[in-house]
């Protein structure tokens, strides 16, 4: 009896050593597969952060193409008010020929109405007064 309990725990001993390997083999796969799946979820962070570079590269292109743009826009602005300047003192100098004007139209036309009413003073006396 004792040669069968042992020829049974021998039985029983290598089949758990084969279920160990067996268990073994399983862990081992699933170890491969688990370092596969981690090395391309590796790369693919890696990929993401290449393309995260890339779309902050063209965010700073593009933030300094504003800037360009904003430049040349406060450019044209300063040129604008400068010609605003030119313009009003332009208009200063208008208006101050046109008083200029002003005064001499007005100088010359009331030495042109006394001088119409002298002649039509005389033309008068003439025409009412001829014997005088």
């Amino acid at each position: 009896m004792t040669q069968t309990i042992e020829v049974s725990l021998i039985d029983v001993l290598n089949k758990i050593d084969s279920k160990i390997d067996r268990l073994d083999q399983k862990l081992e796969t699933k170890f491969e597969q688990l370092d596969n799946k981690v090395d391309r979820l590796s790369q693919d962070v890696t990929d993401i952060k290449i393309r995260v570079a890339k779309i902050e590269e063209r965010q700073d292109n593009v933030d300094k193409r504003f800037n360009e743009v904003d430049k040349c826009f406060s450019d044209i602005n300063k040129r604008f008010e400068d010609s605003n300047k030119r313009f009003d003192d332009m208009n200063k100098r208008f208006d101050e020929v046109n008083g200029r004007l002003n005064s001499l139209t007005l100088g010359f036309l009331s030495i042109v109405g006394v001088l119409v009413a002298g002649l039509l003073g005389i033309i008068g006396k003439l025409v009412f007064f001829p014997q005088i």
